[in-house]
């Protein structure tokens, strides 16, 4: 600020000098504090301006809505509730309904459940409010045909319904991708083809889909993962293919591996990111204005070494409604008609993600190890500038890794999986998981629920000042370099875990790695002691749903806790 700038503020009314401050940033405000003492007590004062802190400091948007929200005053005391029962695992409300049907196939998309199963897609926007009816909002269901459907995914914001299909016996394709109404099941009008061909690149005269799909959405593209296609010389190869599902009929382009590729996901409107099975990780980017221009490599990354006689079994992402970058934060949700929507949403500008590897060891394949380990969107993305220091910019498919090393130890956390027989749900800076201690795979014993929280701001109180109000700026300073610490609650047990000095100095290397594997990530970590009757866990920004199977592995229940 210009010298003399605050002494012309300070002069305006109070009002207006809220005014011109509630255009500032958290971090902005909690500095502005520091102007001088009528700042600072305008700031305090303010429950405009607190209300932008606490934002900020839990990492928090308010979402959009058309429905007036409260004063301020009850808006921020609802943020602190709702960040409160996040932080003891305390739902606020306890929602169980038995499922119209049952199946395999099913995705949990902007608060709609949706389960293939009886010859329809049956959707169900959940409840999300605090009030007392336990059933869903709404429910409707779209006829399939269930001996053709392979996988399906929609975009509630933009009306969008995508069913993928194994083509007909003509074997000049393997899928087709319909292009779908959300809301009608008719051709959707925003889509420049009501039918899509997926794996059609026209270099074989056969292909044959034997493996699975991921299929994902984020705005105006559209991607899709094909596993194990069988091509006409019996080759097995997977394909990756790429659409502007709107404006183009043809794919931009399709990217064909010998080597297998287990998952991917979008990191960015450009960018994604391709897992393979040895944990691979790989990063491309892509021209939104060029069609069938090939994607570039911008960082490729190593998984830590191993010790000898172990190898990489597998690797895949952790569940979340995908993506959560992008897809209910920039539209207004128009499928909770009948009832309110979730008031806040994590920011947008970062995400965590969970990759889970498995490792086997080749004298003894009986002896496998499973692990799971954390990173942010954010780190990944700004890997590119490093793996350019390191290598340059190279053409070409046969690129090196970048060494876990140098990329891997302060910005992931890693963490021992044994015994788990689905994987983490994440969304936002958040992840939760069904603890299974029978140490029996796919067990229907009761099981408690453990939430993780990346935010580093968590591992602080909140902070206060005398007068009640935010504390200067302490959670602008990096996390502490502290041990673990714990403490009981009523029903939940929380472990605090930041990063210690003593790990830093004295890294320690875990069976079977080689390396150390570092601790990069502070978080903070809570286990009910409540347990549920669920054997499979997702979530989104304001819910919990538990998912409870029969013998025959089909989903039979659900529950939701609306925290």
């Amino acid at each position: 600020m210009l010298r003399g700038t605050s002494s012309y503020l300070t002069q305006l009314p109070v009002e207006l000098i809220c005014h011109v401050l509630s255009y500032l940033t958290a971090n902005e405000l909690t500095r502005a504090r520091q102007i001088c003492k009528i700042i600072r007590a305008v700031v305090d004062h303010s429950e405009q301006l607190q209300y932008i802190i606490d934002l900020g400091f839990f990492r928090m948007l308010e979402a959009p809505s058309n429905q007036y929200r409260g004063p301020v005053v009850a808006r921020r005391k609802e943020l602190r509730e709702f960040e409160a029962s996040w932080r003891n695992v305390k739902y606020r409300r306890r929602c169980d309904f038995r499922l119209l049907t049952s199946g395999f196939v099913y995705e949990f998309v902007g608060g709609i459940y949706a389960l293939a199963g009886e010859g329809y897609l049956h959707f169900s926007v959940l409840p999300h409010n605090l009030r007392e009816d336990s059933q869903p909002i709404r429910t409707w269901c779209h006829p399939v045909d269930m001996t053709a459907l392979v996988d399906f995914t929609f975009c509630p914001a933009q009306d969008l319904l995508v069913i993928v299909n194994l083509a007909a016996t003509d074997h000049r394709h393997c899928y087709d991708l319909h292009l779908q109404s959300l809301s009608t099941n008719k051709p959707h009008p925003g889509a420049a083809s009501a039918i899509l061909k997926a794996v059609n690149e026209r270099k074989h005269a056969f292909y044959h889909a034997t493996g699975p799909v991921k299929i994902q959405i984020l705005d105006k593209y559209m991607a899709m993962l094909c596993r194990d296609v069988v091509v006409d010389d019996n080759e097995m190869t997977d394909y990756f293919q790429l659409w502007a599902w709107k404006t183009d009929k043809d794919s931009k382009f399709v990217m064909q591996f010998t080597e297998s590729m287990t998952d991917f996901i979008f990191l960015a409107e450009d960018r994604f990111l391709l897992l393979a099975d040895d944990g691979t990780i790989t990063i491309f980017s892509f021209a939104s204005d060029q069609i069938l221009a090939a994607p570039q490599c911008t960082a490729k990354l190593a998984m830590p070494t191993l010790m000898q006689d172990w190898h990489f079994a597998d690797a895949f992402l952790g569940g979340n409604p995908a993506p959560a970058i992008g897809t209910m934060t920039s539209f207004p949700r128009r499928w909770a008609e009948n009832g309110d929507s979730s008031m806040f949403h994590p920011t947008a500008d970062d995400q965590l993600l969970a990759f889970h590897v498995t490792i086997y060891r080749m004298t003894n394949e009986n002896d496998m190890h499973s692990f799971v380990f954390f990173v942010f969107r954010s780190e990944l993305l700004r890997l590119q500038s490093l793996y350019e220091k390191e290598y340059g910019k190279q053409e070409g498919s046969q690129r090196p890794s970048l060494p876990y090393s140098i990329w891997g130890r302060s910005r992931a956390h890693w963490f021992p999986d044994h015994y788990v027989d689905w994987q983490n749900s994440v969304y936002g800076y958040r992840t939760v998981e069904l603890l299974n201690e029978s140490q029996i795979l796919f067990s229907t014993e009761p099981r408690r629920l453990r939430v993780r929280d990346f935010n580093p701001n968590l591992l602080y109180s909140i902070p206060r000042a005398r007068n009640g109000t935010v504390e200067e700026s302490r959670h602008l300073r990096p996390p502490e370099r502290r041990r673990c610490q714990f403490e009981r609650g009523k029903g939940y047990s929380v472990y605090c875990i930041g990063i210690s000095a003593e790990a830093e100095r004295s890294p320690v290397c875990i069976r079977p790695f080689a390396e150390p594997l570092g601790n990069g990530l502070p978080h903070r970590e809570v286990v009910t002691e409540e347990t549920f009757n669920a054997t499979e866990v997702m979530m989104d920004e304001g819910r919990i749903l538990l998912f409870s199977r029969d013998n025959s592995k089909e989903v039979l229940n659900l529950e939701v806790l609306v925290m």
